[in-house]
C-alpha cells in the first residue's frame, strides 16, 4: 500500500508539473500577444489622431483583449494548478507518461485500473503492489520538459525589442504621447500650433556653487523638436523632458548669469540667474579617540557626524569651509562655537551619553545657513557575562567537570575561582583561571584541580569573571554555587566498587531479557517453518524483534562499558591477572555486540525482501550467536562479581590494617587519647562490621563462594575492648583504657592478616581443583568425540527402513545429553576462571548446533545432510579438545610457578553446582560413555572406541601421578604432557 501511494503522489507531482508548464508558456503568449496588441493600439492612434469616440474604442478593445489574454494564458492553467478547475486526471496523466516513456506503455493505466477496483482481494493488492513497485523508479515528471517552450520566446522578445528600439533611439515621445491620448480618450487634442517660451520657475535666483536647473516650456501651433540656451554668445542644446518642454542645468554658477532661449528662429526674452554668495563646508571628518583601556585605533569618520562610539570615546570635528565666517556646535541645550584657524574650524568633546546635535554654518549675508543633523550613539561598556553548568550526561564525563562561557563587550581581563568550607564562607580562597582576553573565551574545569583543598571536607565555590573597564575598576560578575565533596582515596575505591555492582546487577536484569528475545526468536523461526512465505503480519513481527533487540544490544553494550570502565579505574599494587583477563573478555564482549548489529542490518534487509528461506538461515544464524554471547556475558558478570567480592575483602583488610595502626599511635599519644577520638574508632570499627556482613551475603551470591575467613568470636572480641576503652577514657583512666586498645589494635592486625593470606592461598588451591576437574572434562570430551565418530560411520551404511536406524537415532540423542553435562561442567568451570573464554565457548554452541540439526534431518531422513552436520559436530569437538588442552597446559605451568597450595575444609554454600560434585559427576559420565560404546559396537568392527578412551584414562592417570612425585622437574613434567597431549590430538584428527 506504501508503493501505491508513492505512485499516486508522483501522479499529483506530474499533474502539477503540466499546470507550471503550462503556466509558463501562458505566460510567455500572454507577453507577447499582449504588447503586440499594445504597440498596435499605440501606432494606430498615433497615425491616426482619432477623435475621443475613436479612442474610447482603442482603450476598451485593449482592456478587453489584454483581459481574455490574461484569463487564457495565465488565469486557467492558475485555476488547474491550485484545483480550482478540473484539469486533466490521473488517467489522463497516465496516457501523457505513457506515451513517452515506452517501457510504461499500458502499466500505469492498468494499475490504475486495479487500484479502483472495489474487490481488493490479496492476490489483486498483490499485483497492485508488484506494478507499483515496478513503476516506482521510474520519473514520471521527466514527461514534462520546461525547455519546449524556449521556441515561444521570440513571440514575447519580439514586441520587448521594438520597446527597446523606440527609447534607444530616442523616439520614445511616439509611444507616450500616443499613450497619453489613449488613455485619456476624453481630453482633445489638437496637432501642434506656432508656440512661444514661457520660464517655469518661480524665481530666477540661486545660492552660490548650488546647481540651478532651468525649466522652459512652449505654448502654441508647433511644438519645436529642439532648443538652444544663448549664454554669454555661446549656445547649448537644452534637454527636452517631453514634447514642449525642455531643461538645462547650470552647474555650480559663481556669479550673476545672462541668457535666452531659441527654437525653430523663434527667441525668447532676455532673462539673468541672480547668483548668492553662501558658506560652504569643502571637507568634513570626525576623528574618534577611544579609550586607553580598549587598545584600540583612532579612527576617521569622513563626510558624516553619525557615529556609534564607545563610552568616554574623544570626538574631534575638522572641517575646511569657504565664505564662512562662523561654525558652531549645538544640542539645543548648549552651543559650543568651532574655533577657527583660516578657512578651518576644529572642536573637540568627550562624550559620555547619546546625544543628538547640529553643526551651523554662517556669515555676513546668511545666518545659520546649513544646519546640520547629526546623531551619536554611545554603547556603554557592560558587566561582563559568565555562565557555568555541569557538563551534560552527553559527554560522558565525571559529574565534578563543569563548563563555561565568559564574554564582555570590549574584552575580559580575568577569571578568578572562589571556594570556600561549605557554609563557611570566611575561609575563602582564590585561584586562578588562564583566560584569553579576548571579547569571548571558554573554559573546562574539574574541582578541585590544583587547587590546595582537604581531602573529606565538603566545599562551595564559584567563579568571578572581571572585564577590562579600568575607568570602573573592572566591573565582574558571578556565576552560582557549586558543591563538591573531595572523597577520600577510601571512598573513591568504595565508589567505584558499588558502581561495579550496580552495573553488574543492570547486566543481570537485560541478560534476562535477552532470554525472553530467544524464545520470541523461537516462535518466529517456528512461524516460519509452517510457511512458504512469511505474511505481512510475521513480518511486522520480525521487524519489532529487531528493533527491540537493537535496542536490548545497546543497553548490554553500555553496561558492558561502564563495568570496564570501573574496573580500569581500580587501582591494584600488583599484576592482577584476573583483572586484564576480565578487561579482555569485556572488551570482546563489546566487539561482539557490535557484530550483532550488522547481523540484524541483514536481517531487516532479508526481511524487507521477503526472502523466506534466507531469513530463516540468518534467524537461526543470530539465535546461535545469541546464545553463545549469552553465555559469555553470564560468566563475564559472575566473573566480575568474583572480581568484586575479592576486592571487597582486600579492602575491609586494608581498612582494618589502617584502623589497627590507628588505634595503637592513639593508644601511645597520651595528649590525643581521649574519649571522642576513641568513639571515632569505635564508629569506624562498626562501619567494618558492616562491610563484612555485606560481603558475606555478596559472597553467598556467588555460584562458587570463595573461601573469606569469618571470626565473630574475634570480632564480638575487638568490640568489647574497644567500648571498655571508651568506657575508661570517659572516666578518664587512661592507664586501663591503654591495655584494651593495644589488644583491640593486635586483634585487628590478626583479623587482616588472616583475611590477606586466605585470600593469596586460595588462588592455588582452586587452580589446583580447576587442573583436576578439566583433565576430567577432556577425557570425557575425548570419548564424546569418539562415540560421535563411530556412530557418523554406522550411519554412512544405512537407510532410513534399517532396523538399526531408530537405534543409533537414540544413540545421537544419547550422546547429545551426554555433552550437554561436558558443557555444563565448563560452564560451571568458567563462572570461576576467565581463562575459559569465547573461542571456547563458540565451540561448544558449534557442538550443540550441528548435533541438534544432525537429529532434526536424520529425523527427517535426510541422511546426507545429517551426516554432514555429524562431521560438524566431530570437527568442533576436536577444536575444543585443542582448545582445552592447551588450557590445561597453560594452567599446569601456572601452578608450577605458583607451587602447592593449602587446602581449605569448606567453600561456603553458593547457588551453583561446586567443583567436587561437578568432577565426581564428569567421572560417573565418562563411565556412562564407555559402557555405551560397548553396548554399542559389534564384533568385528575394528578398534573399539572404549579401549581408546581407557588408553587416554590411564595416560591421564600416569600424568597426575608423575606431577605429585615429581614436582619439582617441572620443565621435564611440561616436555611430558606436551607430548602426550598432541598424540591425544593426532588421534582425534
Amino acid at each position: 500500500m506504501e508503493s501505491s501511494s508513492i505512485i499516486y503522489q508522483k501522479l499529483e507531482a506530474f499533474i502539477k508539473k503540466y499546470y507550471t508548464n503550462e503556466l509558463l508558456k501562458g505566460i510567455i503568449f500572454f507577453l507577447g500577444l499582449g504588447l503586440l496588441y499594445f504597440l498596435f493600439t499605440l501606432f494606430v492612434e498615433y497615425f491616426l489622431w482619432l477623435k475621443p469616440m475613436g479612442r474610447l474604442f482603442l482603450f476598451w478593445s485593449f482592456i478587453g483583449v489584454e483581459a481574455y489574454l490574461l484569463l487564457r494564458f495565465i488565469g486557467f492553467p492558475i485555476f488547474k494548478l491550485f484545483k480550482l478547475q478540473k484539469g486533466i486526471d490521473y488517467k489522463e496523466a497516465s496516457t501523457i507518461i505513457g506515451n513517452h516513456f515506452s517501457e510504461v506503455s499500458d502499466k500505469l493505466t492498468n494499475f490504475l485500473q486495479l487500484s479502483e477496483n472495489k474487490n481488493q482481494s490479496e492476490l489483486l493488492l498483490a499485483s497492485i503492489d508488484q506494478k507499483a513497485n515496478a513503476l516506482q523508479p521510474i520519473p514520471f515528471g521527466n514527461a514534462i520538459n520546461f525547455n519546449s517552450n524556449k521556441k515561444f520566446l521570440p513571440l514575447a522578445i519580439l514586441p520587448i525589442l521594438f520597446f527597446a528600439f523606440f527609447y534607444l533611439s530616442g523616439n520614445s515621445n511616439l509611444i507616450s504621447q500616443s499613450l497619453n491620448r489613449v488613455v485619456h480618450f476624453n481630453s482633445a487634442f489638437t496637432p501642434p500650433a506656432p508656440f512661444k517660451f514661457i520660464v517655469i520657475n518661480d524665481n530666477l535666483q540661486t545660492e552660490q556653487n548650488k546647481d540651478f536647473t532651468l525649466i522652459v516650456k512652449t505654448e502654441g501651433k508647433v511644438i519645436p523638436e529642439n532648443a538652444m540656451i544663448f549664454i554669454d554668445d555661446e549656445s547649448y542644446f537644452m534637454e527636452s523632458t517631453k514634447p514642449g518642454e525642455f531643461q538645462f542645468k547650470i552647474e555650480k554658477p559663481i556669479s550673476n548669469i545672462a541668457f535666452h532661449v531659441e527654437a525653430n528662429a523663434v527667441s525668447s526674452p532676455e532673462y539673468e540667474l541672480k547668483v548668492v554668495t553662501v558658506p560652504s563646508i569643502s571637507n568634513f571628518e570626525m576623528v574618534l579617540n577611544f579609550p586607553s583601556y580598549l587598545n584600540k585605533k583612532a579612527e576617521i569618520i569622513k563626510g558624516t557626524g553619525n557615529a556609534i562610539i564607545p563610552e568616554g570615546t574623544t570626538v574631534t570635528w575638522t572641517m575646511d569651509t569657504q565664505a564662512t565666517q562662523n561654525v558652531d556646535w549645538t544640542d539645543l541645550k548648549f552651543n559650543f562655537p568651532f574655533s577657527k584657524s583660516e578657512n578651518t574650524f576644529v572642536l573637540s568633546k568627550t562624550i559620555s551619553q547619546n546625544i543628538e546635535y547640529q553643526i551651523r554654518t554662517s556669515n555676513e549675508k546668511v545666518k545659520h545657513y546649513e544646519k546640520l543633523n547629526y546623531q551619536i550613539s554611545v554603547i556603554k561598556d557592560q558587566f561582563p557575562t559568565i555562565n557555568v553548568n555541569n557538563a551534560p550526561d552527553s559527554l560522558k564525563v565525571d559529574k565534578s567537570y563543569v563548563l563555561g562561557q565568559l564574554s564582555d563587550d570590549y574584552g575580559l581581563s580575568k577569571l578568578h575561582i572562589v571556594y570556600y568550607e561549605k557554609d563557611k564562607p570566611q575561609t575563602a580562597k582564590r585561584g586562578i583561571i588562564a583566560i584569553k582576553t579576548a571579547n569571548y573565551d571558554q573554559f573546562v574545569f574539574a574541582f578541585p584541580s590544583t587547587l590546595p583543598v582537604v581531602e573529606g571536607v565538603s566545599y562551595d565555590y564559584y567563579f568571578e569573571v572581571f572585564d577590562n573597564d579600568a575607568p570602573h575598576h573592572f566591573k565582574s560578575s558571578k556565576s552560582s554555587v557549586f558543591s563538591n565533596r573531595i572523597a577520600t582515596e577510601q571512598e573513591k575505591e568504595d565508589l567505584v566498587l558499588q558502581q561495579q555492582n550496580n552495573n553488574i546487577n543492570s547486566l543481570q536484569k537485560s541478560l534476562k531479557n535477552q532470554d525472553k528475545q530467544i524464545s520470541e526468536l523461537e516462535k518466529l523461526q517456528k512461524a516460519g517453518k509452517e510457511k512458504d512465505n512469511l505474511e505481512f503480519k510475521d513480518q511486522q513481527k520480525v521487524n519489532d524483534f529487531i528493533k527491540r533487540q537493537k535496542q536490548q544490544d545497546q543497553m548490554m553494550k553500555e553496561f558492558a562499558e561502564k563495568m570496564k570502565d570501573n574496573l580500569e579505574k581500580l587501582k591494584s599494587d600488583k599484576k592482577d591477572d584476573f583483572k586484564k583477563e576480565l578487561e579482555n573478555r569485556l572488551e570482546k564482549a563489546d566487539k561482539d555486540l557490535e557484530k550483532n548489529q550488522k547481523l540484524l542490518d541483514e536481517l531487516k534487509e532479508l526481511n524487507d525482501k521477503i526472502k523466506n528461506e534466507e531469513l530463516l538461515e540468518k534467524l537461526d544464524q543470530f539465535k546461535q550467536n545469541s546464545k553463545n554471547q549469552i553465555k559469555n556475558l553470564e560468566q563475564l558478570v559472575e566473573l566480575t562479581k568474583k572480581y568484586y567480592v575479592e576486592k571487597k575483602a582486600e579492602q575491609i583488610a586494608d581498612k582494618l590494617e589502617k584502623l589497627s595502626e590507628k588505634q595503637d599511635k592513639l593508644a601511645d599519644n597520651e595528649k590525643e587519647n581521649k574519649s571522642e577520638n576513641q568513639e571515632e574508632i569505635n564508629k569506624q570499627f562498626d562501619a567494618i562490621q558492616e562491610e563484612l556482613k555485606d560481603l558475606d551475603k555478596e559472597n553467598k551470591d556467588l555460584k562458587s563462594p570463595i573461601d573469606i575467613p569469618k571470626d565473630v568470636d574475634k570480632e564480638k572480641s575487638i568490640d568489647e575492648d574497644l567500648k571498655k576503652a571508651s568506657e575508661e577514657l570517659q572516666k578518664e583512666n587512661k592507664s586501663k583504657a591503654k591495655p584494651k586498645q593495644k589488644s583491640a589494635s593486635k586483634k585487628m592486625k590478626e583479623m587482616s592478616m588472616k583475611m590477606s593470606e586466605s585470600m593469596e592461598s586460595a588462588e592455588m588451591e582452586e587452580l589446583e581443583e580447576d587442573v583436576k576437574m578439566l583433565r576430567q572434562i577432556l577425557d570425557n570430551l575425548l570419548a564424546f568425540s569418539f562415540s560421535q565418530e563411530d556412530l557418523m560411520t554406522e550411519f554412512k551404511g544405512l537407510k532410513r527402513g534399517s532396523p538399526s536406524f531408530n537405534k543409533n537415532l537414540k544413540i545421537q540423542q544419547n550422546l547429545k545429553q551426554q555433552f550437554k553435562h561436558v558443557d555444563d561442567s565448563l560452564f560451571a568451570m568458567s563462572l570461576r576462571n576467565p581463562k575459559i573464554a569465547e573461542n571456547i565457548t563458540k565451540e561448544i554452541g558449534n557442538v550443540h548446533y550441528n548435533i541438534e540439526k544432525a537429529i532434526e534431518n536424520l529425523v527427517d531422513a535426510q541422511i546426507a545432510k545429517g551426516l554432514s552436520h555429524q562431521q560438524y559436530t566431530i570437527s568442533a569437538s576436536n577444536k575444543l579438545a585443542d582448545f582445552l588442552s592447551d588450557l590445561l597446559n597453560n594452567m599446569q605451568m601456572s601452578m608450577s610457578k605458583m607451587g602447592s597450595g593449602k587446602p581449605k575444609p569448606g567453600k561456603g554454600d553458593g547457588q551453583g553446582m561446586q567443583l567436587p560434585d561437578i568432577i565426581k559427576k564428569q567421572q560417573g559420565l565418562g563411565d556412562k560413555m564407555k559402557e555405551g560404546m560397548k553396548k554399542g559396537a559389534k564384533p568385528g568392527e575394528g578398534k573399539k572406541p572404549g579401549k581408546e578412551i581407557n588408553q587416554v584414562k590411564v595416560k591421564r592417570v600416569n600424568l597426575v601421578k608423575t606431577e605429585k612425585a615429581e614436582m619439582e622437574k617441572v620443565k621435564e613434567e611440561k616436555t611430558e604432557r606436551m607430548v602426550k597431549t598432541v598424540k591425544v590430538m593426532q588421534k582425534l584428527f
